[in-house]
């Protein structure tokens, strides 16, 4: 509901030099990744990760996961900004025999959420700000031919067989299965270590024992 909110307003507000390409699935190094928006022009990439929450929305660039609060209610969810880390990631292999272009991170949240977070690598808007986020950016940083050349690419690697898409399901889950069960042996997810109690300025929380080589945080 959210993705096809985003890409109606983007194809509603966006002239013919930008590119919209919804819902890619690309093979990875590491298993698939899964972007909800990529949006290719002269002025760069623009990467978009939408997410449907309403109530506020609390996070750190860094942390794993976010906090959502519904009238006192608090659930977690995985960090935005670092999974759309990962599907830069993933966009740069797929293009890295075409060319460097300048990527530019977008996690887009609907109206009904307040947002309280702290990002310097993301633009972190409401759905109705992205296009004006995508038309700030108005230096050329590679040529119309350049442009068709990374759409086309990105099209090819797109996944479209409902085989592929039920096996990124099943890669997603099976990660998220694997990260409770860490969590619920004390054990850091990311690195492998323990888990310990710390105290910070917003509370208690959990951090991994190798930091600060791992910066992994948990509040439980």
């Amino acid at each position: 509901m959210g993705e096809r909110a985003v890409s109606i307003r983007l194809n509603a507000t966006l002239s013919e030099e930008y590119h919209i390409l919804d819902d890619l699935i690309v093979r990875t190094s590491w298993g698939t990744s899964q972007i909800d928006h990529v949006v290719v022009s002269k002025y760069g990439i623009f990467v978009i990760e939408t997410k449907n929450y309403k109530g506020w929305i609390f996070g750190h660039e860094n942390s794993e996961k976010w906090m959502q609060n519904i009238f006192g209610h608090k659930y977690s969810l995985a960090n935005p900004v670092r999974q759309n880390r990962s599907h830069m990631r993933a966009l740069r292999n797929i293009l890295s025999d075409i060319i460097r272009c300048p990527m530019i991170s977008i996690v887009a949240f609907s109206g009904n959420a307040s947002l309280n977070v702290s990002v310097e690598s993301a633009y972190v808007v409401h759905w109705s700000e992205v296009a004006s986020v995508i038309k700030q950016h108005r230096t050329e940083v590679i040529d119309e031919d350049q442009v068709q050349r990374i759409v086309q690419r990105l099209q090819q690697s797109n996944i479209t067989t409902k085989a592929r898409k039920k096996e990124h399901t099943r890669r997603v889950r099976r990660v998220a299965a694997k990260y409770e069960e860490a969590l619920a042996a004390g054990r850091c997810p990311r690195c492998g270590g323990q888990l310990v109690e710390r105290r910070g300025a917003y509370g208690r929380f959990y951090g991994c024992s190798n930091y600060p080589r791992c910066k992994f945080t948990h509040r439980g």
